[in-house]
């Protein structure tokens, strides 16, 4: 996929929830002007590192995070025993071997704001997700059961929905960050979610409209895809820790997959 600016027109959602005062007034300065960050995709590279840095910062101490990368360890060792770059670096390789499964799919990635925010786009089909991972989910368990989980959400919720309105297909939001290291820029997470769940549940989209599923692993990404349209269908525990199966529907007419 060659690497292509998308221009974005009038804001389609209202902008992302800003943390400070002043970010509150160029978030309101933005929203009234209807720009958005410069957003180009692409699956080079130089797109695969810059998702993988973005995610290795800001995910780091998520305690999801942090229990999948535990889990890797050899037995006796702990993440404790880690310094925070041996860390960061587990998780970094981990998104690199992530995102080229996802990338070989059919994904690609967005970036807004010079990877102020970026996310891996990601197709899907009713089937058996990540049936590639069969070997690692036998010697992972914990991260098994997580799957599971939302797999077994997925089949009741999305599923139903997908196999009525798109012909069995979905697009997935697999990888989102906003990456810690680099400067706030006002609307870019908005960039790299809003246009594309809004071209994915329209007409325009290549193959008709389709749902969109993501999983929300904290209560602020939760908060924040609720404030972009997503609905909860779910959630799954796993140790203590939560993670909420969301999905995007835009104007499809759902009502027949009732």
């Amino acid at each position: 996929m060659a690497e292509t600016p998308i221009l974005s027109g009038p804001a389609l959602l209202p902008v992302e929830m800003p943390s400070t005062a002043t970010g509150a007034a160029e978030a309101a300065t933005e929203e009234e002007s209807g720009k958005l960050p410069l957003t180009t995709t692409g699956t080079s590279e130089h797109y695969i590192l810059g998702l993988a840095n973005a995610v290795s910062r800001a995910s780091a101490t998520d305690p999801l995070t942090v229990m999948f990368q535990a889990e890797k360890l050899p037995p006796g060792q702990s993440v404790s025993d880690l310094d925070a770059a041996s860390f960061q670096r587990m998780v970094y390789e981990s998104a690199l071997t992530r995102l080229a499964t996802k990338l070989k799919a059919g994904g690609f990635i967005a970036e807004a704001g010079g990877f102020a925010a970026v996310a891996c786009w990601e197709p899907g089909e009713v089937g058996e997700p990540y049936s590639s991972h069969a070997s690692v989910l036998a010697q992972r368990p914990l991260f098994a059961k997580f799957v599971k989980g939302w797999r077994d959400i997925m089949r009741r919720q999305l599923y139903p929905i997908v196999e009525c309105v798109s012909g069995g297909k979905y697009w997935k939001l697999s990888l989102m960050a906003r990456d810690p290291a680099v400067e706030y820029v006002p609307g870019a997470v908005r960039a790299v979610l809003a246009p594309f769940i809004e071209r994915f549940t329209s007409d325009q989209n290549q193959g008709g409209p389709m749902p969109v599923w993501l999983e929300a692993s904290s209560d602020k990404a939760r908060a924040v895809y609720a404030h972009f349209g997503f609905r909860d269908v779910g959630e799954t525990e796993v140790r203590g820790i939560k993670t909420w199966c969301m999905i995007y529907t835009g104007s499809i007419d759902i009502e027949k997959a009732g």
